[in-house]
């Protein structure tokens, strides 16, 4: 497990203090990208009803309020259609392969009126990143590097209208 440094935590802090203010109560939850600790599902636990957590480099796991599953998601999500109430990619789409894929997944999985939360970075972000992965090394220089895409909101709502 690598050692995230306090710059990276505090970025996951940021993401995941705008997500989880949408995330209703006893509602079924899928963190595609979970990462290897699921450390958002863990700390959402307490107020959902389930979660499920897919990654390449979680272990698999399950108890009455978490399941996770080693996979990699580039295909096909393995959920049964309308199970999910909220779908989180939390920095996630910009390593992706096949982004508009995953979407369409997505919406497949989410029960009617169920919300798909997902955050990216912009290509205004890419350059800062960039400085403070590889020159500075404050942020995980595997993570900024793994990056396929970066997205305007126009081209996320261009990807979702599609799904």
């Amino acid at each position: 497990m690598k050692q995230d440094s306090f710059f990276d935590k505090f970025l996951r802090w940021l993401r995941y203090k705008k997500v989880i203010k949408y995330i209703p109560e006893d509602s079924v939850v899928c963190d595609i990208g979970c990462g290897s600790d699921a450390i958002f599902l863990k700390k959402i636990s307490c107020f959902i009803k389930q979660g499920i957590g897919l990654d390449k480099e979680v272990d698999n796991f399950k108890d009455a309020h978490l399941e996770l599953k080693q996979i990699k998601v580039f295909k096909d999500i393995p959920i049964d259609n309308e199970t999910c109430d909220v779908v989180t990619m939390i920095a996630v789409i910009e390593h992706l392969d096949h982004p508009q894929k995953i979407l369409n997944e997505s919406f497949r999985i989410l029960k009617q009126k169920g919300k798909l939360l997902l955050t990216t970075p912009t290509p205004l972000a890419k350059p800062i990143l960039e400085f403070l992965s590889f020159k500075l090394r404050l942020v995980d220089k595997n993570e900024i590097g793994s990056h396929k895409n970066y997205f305007w909101t126009k081209d996320v709502k261009k990807m979702l209208l599609e799904s």
